[in-house]
This record gives C-alpha cells, structure tokens and sequence, in this order.
C-alpha cells in the first residue's frame, strides 16, 4: 500500500487521544514499521503495528492518502493476526 500523507482531522485526533490513549505520533508511527494491512467489507482498513506495544489504526484509503477514524491499543486477536502474518 503506497500512503503518501496521513490526515487525521483535529475531531479524531482528539477523541483517539482522549478515548485511547494513542496519540498522533504513535499511530504515525505505526506506518512507517511494516504494519500488517487488511480491508474490511466495509471500505475500511486496518494497520496493525508494534511500536513499543501493539496499535491498531482504522482509516479509508483515498488516492494515496490515509484518512484516520480511529486508532486504539491492539486487541489480543489482532497481536496474534500480526504475529502470524509478520512473523515476528
């Protein structure tokens, strides 16, 4: 997947910091150290990466850029779905 520019409007930014606990950094962060990609049936997608612990970031692909919804510490179903599909 070739993301070019992450947006994450202000809206989001604050609910994920305030509700989650991740901040914009993190969840930044998370593309750029091999995330483990999948879509929905929905049109949305999943990035889950380690970055010191576990994060996954929801978001819509649109013309290279990533439109975040929401991101939040990985549930034990997605750790173990990006231990298997990353090996590590």
């Amino acid at each position: 997947m070739n993301i070019k520019k992450i947006l994450v409007p202000f809206t989001i930014q604050e609910k994920i910091v305030k509700k989650h606990k991740v901040f914009r950094e993190e969840l930044e962060a998370v593309f750029f150290d091999e995330p483990y990609f999948f879509k929905t049936r929905n049109d949305n997608y999943y990035a889950i990466g380690f970055i010191g612990e576990y994060v996954t970031v929801v978001f819509k692909f649109d013309e290279g850029q990533a439109i975040i919804t929401t991101a939040y510490r990985s549930s034990e179903w997605q750790k173990n779905l990006y231990k298997r599909k990353c090996k590590k």
